[in-house]
């Protein structure tokens, strides 16, 4: 099998794909930029965005490296995951490591975690038949199937179970990642290990786009930062393009989404504010009198029960002469849609940008560029971050004032 290695944002000219190749590639990663090569019959320059991860063809195997170190990837995620600690992560992998690898050894220790008093259980809905009556009746169907005949009874109960939707969704993953390649035996002993503690638990394959949300509560939010990561690794797996030997397979992570939910939960532990106060999504926004037009910040900081702050992450390839309009234009509907005077957009930076603002004079309102080099060491990068919500909490005061 042929391997190629290709890095985010960054061209590799002339490599060599036949049209089965060429359309399993474009089917199972549609947002690589494949473009022929200037005078090269069946040759092409790839460009990846900000997907890194694998893609597997029967023939070829493409590792996306991230343009930052691995370990930074690492943090990233691990720290989104509700500050998992990073540096034990470091001990699992060795600098060869692949993605996979490294978001598999995540995973499993998550789920060490969140697993140490036992699985989490809870109650479940559970239709059957059966020869008594036990729970509720369910007497449309017991009249429709059984003409009203007993037994069997078709009844309706609650059943205290370990297979409930958080325990699925943790064993979807790992049955994801058993099927990736991985380079390290110790890993695939792990994720084997993990899959094992859930024997009475359903494995159900979902959808990309149809993966569970549970809602967290007292009780389960042990399992949270583990739910986390496995969502993440079931969003980046692709549906199977083809099917046996001619089975394409990828795992690709969108940095985008895990830088946004890394300062998410950065700053939340900045500011010392709970998820209510700094949530996953925005309360209803819209910006025309109509409402038709929606608009949906990344981030957001509730104060007396509107939004205080508002802010974008922004994790793309930009040219050291500056920032994109779109960008700003974007702020510049939030702050209108809020009525807020200022709002913020977070770039991982590229080298040669720095942090600045924009003053919107006939709009009376400043769009604030602040930038993370996330190349830096994890304590610099969290430095930054403070930094960013002292800067937060001065607004929110002043407003109040």
């Amino acid at each position: 099998m042929r391997r190629l290695t290709l890095t985010e944002y960054s061209t590799t000219s002339g490599v060599a794909l036949d049209a089965t190749e060429l359309a399993m590639l474009r089917g199972v990663h549609p947002t690589l930029r494949i473009e022929p090569a200037m005078g090269l019959p069946g040759r092409f320059d790839l460009t990846p965005d900000q997907h890194i991860g694998l893609v597997q063809l029967p023939t070829l195997a493409i590792e996306i490296q991230p343009k930052m170190p691995m370990s930074s990837v690492v943090f990233l995620v691990s720290y989104a995951a509700d500050r998992v600690n990073w540096s034990r992560m470091q001990t699992a992998w060795q600098d060869d490591a692949t993605l996979v690898d490294l978001i598999a050894t995540v995973l499993c220790r998550s789920i060490e975690r969140s697993t140490r008093k036992g699985l989490l259980a809870g109650y479940r809905s559970h239709e059957e038949s059966l020869s008594a009556p036990r729970g509720r009746i369910r007497f449309p169907e017991h009249i429709s199937m059984r003409l009203g005949q007993a037994p069997p009874i078709e009844i309706e109960h609650d059943l205290f179970t370990t297979d409930i939707i958080e325990n699925r969704v943790l064993l979807s993953a790992l049955s994801r990642l058993r099927r990736l390649p991985l380079r390290s035996v110790t890993i695939n002993h792990e994720i084997g290990r993990a899959a094992r503690l859930f024997g009475g638990v359903e494995l159900v394959h979902y959808p990309k786009h149809s993966i569970p949300e549970p809602v967290i509560t007292p009780l389960n939010r042990h399992y949270e930062p583990a739910v986390r990561i496995a969502q993440l690794v079931l969003r980046s797996s692709s549906v199977d393009v083809g099917s046996g030997a001619r089975r394409a397979d990828a795992f690709l992570v969108d940095m985008n989404a895990v830088f946004e939910l890394f300062l998410r939960t950065a700053l939340r532990e900045s500011l010392g504010c709970p998820p209510s106060a700094f949530p996953d999504r925005p309360p209803r926004l819209r910006l025309d009198a109509a409402e038709r037009i929606p608009l949906k910040p990344d981030l957001c900081l509730i104060a007396g029960g509107r939004i205080a702050w508002v802010g974008d992450a922004k994790y793309k390839r930009l040219s050291p002469v500056g920032y994109q309009n779109a960008d700003v234009y974007q702020m510049l509907a939030y702050l209108i849609a809020t009525g807020l005077p200022s709002g913020t957009l977070i770039y991982a930076a590229d080298a040669g940008l720095t942090s600045t603002k924009h003053e919107i004079e006939d709009a009376a309102r400043t769009v604030r560029i602040r930038t993370l080099d996330l190349r830096e060491p994890p304590r610099v990068i969290l430095r930054e971050v403070a930094s960013l919500a002292e800067q937060i909490q001065i607004g929110v005061a002043e407003l109040s004032a």
